[in-house]
């Protein structure tokens, strides 16, 4: 190229063309494709979705709609008032289908529930590799925090261990003054706290080593809304539960699980004024997958970002080490699942757990 070509020459635009997206049909197909827009770029194109329509309100695909900030609509006919270039009809529904085209404008073009079809494999393909990518980023930074755990397990236990030993052997002599014994039950009160915060960073690096066994998930879900129930009832919490009929008998950790769903209630009871927790639990069978969600209506996060909040060592809460949703989400990763946060301001937080069906044993992805 001449040194005047170099000089005059421009860099190509990006030329990419905006196109509105509305999908009627707010179910487990919508969540898919939500899930995917929202972490996937496309290359040609800029995807605004401009909104879901389904009448069902606890509609996987709206909830998730509705926790993005994504309008609603009950009616398919306020969505095709807006401006859309592309509807997206995941009912299923022929009559529904029909009334979308009597109903578009001119210009707008549809897909169809059979033609989205055709979207599912490379959707399949995509979700892989950006789960594969976060596995990667997730362990990594798992990989960084056991570094460091090892360091303090071999520097601060033992010395701690020895410490509130000494001290509480001091506090069972006969000739030590009340006064510093109320003193010394302040120590070793705070040896214990370092104790268990050392305790707590080993939970979350050691390796798991799950259990797997065929477990019947209707079950499994049945068991553990009983108690949470119960537990509900304890801390003045309201608790709900609607678990899809039939599910499949799968392999997992069951121990592991019911720790995490543990975890994840725990969380959504401290989260809440005390006595105005309102919890609800959805569970369903979404293609090859079993998708749990769990929503409070806490204030939601307001300080720092959903997917901050899954990071080690990062807590709204004084006085803890934010360790719980990390170890959580470890164990989802250990299924093969995995784990993701929403807020909207004043509406609580969603938390979505994905599991792959398992119908033989998995293979163990433990670190060694």
């Amino acid at each position: 190229m001449k040194n005047h070509d170099r000089e005059t020459a421009q860099p190509v635009s990006d030329h990419r063309q905006t196109v509105r997206v509305g999908f009627v049909g707010g179910g487990k197909g919508c969540y898919e494709l939500l899930k995917l827009f929202d972490s996937y770029r496309p290359k040609h194109l800029d995807v605004a979705i401009v909104g879901v329509a389904d009448p069902v309100r606890d509609a996987i695909g709206r909830l998730y709609a509705e926790q993005h900030g994504i309008p609603v609509y009950d009616d398919l006919h306020q969505l095709l008032s807006c401006e859309v270039d592309l509807v997206i009809e995941l009912t299923g529904n022929d009559d529904v289908l029909q009334e979308i085209f009597r109903s578009k404008a001119e210009k707008t073009k549809v897909l169809d529930h059979l033609g989205a079809l055709f979207l599912w494999e490379i959707i399949a393909v995509l979700e892989e590799k950006i789960h594969l990518e976060n596995r990667v980023s997730t362990l990594d930074t798992m990989s960084a925090v056991g570094e460091m755990a090892y360091s303090l397990t071999h520097r601060l236990r033992n010395p701690l261990m020895a410490a509130g030993g000494i001290v509480r052997k001091c506090m069972t002599r006969t000739d030590v003054p009340h006064s510093v014994r109320r003193r010394l039950k302040k120590v070793a009160r705070a040896l214990q706290e370092m104790e268990e915060v050392v305790s707590d960073i080993c939970d979350v690096v050691r390796p798991l080593k799950p259990h797997f066994k065929l477990v019947d998930l209707n079950l499994f879900f049945e068991e553990f809304c009983k108690s949470a129930a119960l537990e509900s009832r304890f801390v003045h919490a309201t608790f709900s539960c609607d678990i899809e009929e039939n599910l499949p008998e799968v392999y997992i950790d069951p121990s592991l699980m019911r720790q995490a769903l543990w975890h994840l209630l725990e969380n959504c009871f401290e989260a809440s004024p005390e006595g105005k927790a309102v919890i609800h639990l959805q569970v369903e069978l979404c293609y090859d997958a079993i998708l749990i969600q769990m929503r409070d209506e806490g204030p939601g996060f307001t300080s720092i970002s959903p997917d901050l909040a899954l990071h080690p060592f990062v807590t709204t809460r004084p006085g803890q080490m934010g360790m719980g949703l990390t170890l959580c989400r470890q164990i989802v990763l250990e299924h093969g699942g995995d784990m993701e946060l929403s807020t909207a301001s004043g509406k609580g937080v969603n938390v979505i757990l994905k599991l792959p069906l398992h119908f033989t044993p998995p293979r163990s992805s433990s670190r060694a």
